[in-house]
């Protein structure tokens, strides 16, 4: 499943009992963590879990060619998903770094 509203195409999977408002979320906070990276987004998964013990988001992401996975567990799935978004914005500013991006970009 892609979803429409983001810009960048978003596949989504969910375990349990998962809201739309949830999933909404996600790829909210998925979507604003990506428009800061430097290369193209190739493709991007993010699975929310809330059959897991504790509500878990995945997240997985294809930056030209380099893939990139960050998960998280929390009490909700927004906390999971902002514990998400927190750790991917970490490892993109790592990679960005690494690779000799060195234009400074607000977070």
């Amino acid at each position: 499943m892609t979803y429409i509203g983001s810009t960048i195409p978003v596949h989504i999977r969910t375990h349990g009992a998962v809201s739309p408002e949830a999933t909404d979320y996600a790829v909210e906070k998925l979507d604003a963590a990506l428009q800061h990276t430097a290369d193209p987004v190739v493709a991007s998964w993010v699975t929310l879990d809330a059959a897991a013990p504790g509500d878990r988001v995945d997240a997985h992401v294809n930056i030209s060619g380099i893939h990139v996975h960050v998960h998280a567990v929390g009490e909700t799935l927004q906390e999971a998903t902002d514990i998400m978004q927190e750790r991917l914005r970490s490892r993109l500013r790592r990679i960005r770094r690494r690779h000799g991006h060195d234009t400074p970009v607000a977070f």
